[in-house]
């Protein structure tokens, strides 16, 4: 089975310090995948973290608490593959 990944060209500014960080350090050749992996691995963590959050703040209020499968599934959804 052949997975296919479409791929799309966006234009974005970073931070110059950055970007001579990024070239000093990735080859030519390599910066999109690097860049790509580097915000999945940060959109990861983020949807990680607003779960987390999302927990914690549920504790606090006086909101009825996740069941077990309402936080697995946010823990999963943290773990999905863009």
């Amino acid at each position: 089975m052949s997975s296919t990944i479409t791929k799309k060209r966006v234009n974005f500014t970073i931070d110059i310090k950055v970007l001579d960080s990024l070239n000093s350090l990735v080859a030519d050749g390599d910066r999109s995948d690097f860049v790509n992996e580097a915000l999945q691995e940060k959109i990861t963590d983020y949807g990680r973290r607003k779960a987390f959050e999302a927990i914690l703040e549920s504790k606090k209020s006086d909101k009825k608490a996740f069941s077990d499968a309402q936080i697995l599934k946010i823990i999963h959804e943290g773990r999905r593959e863009f």
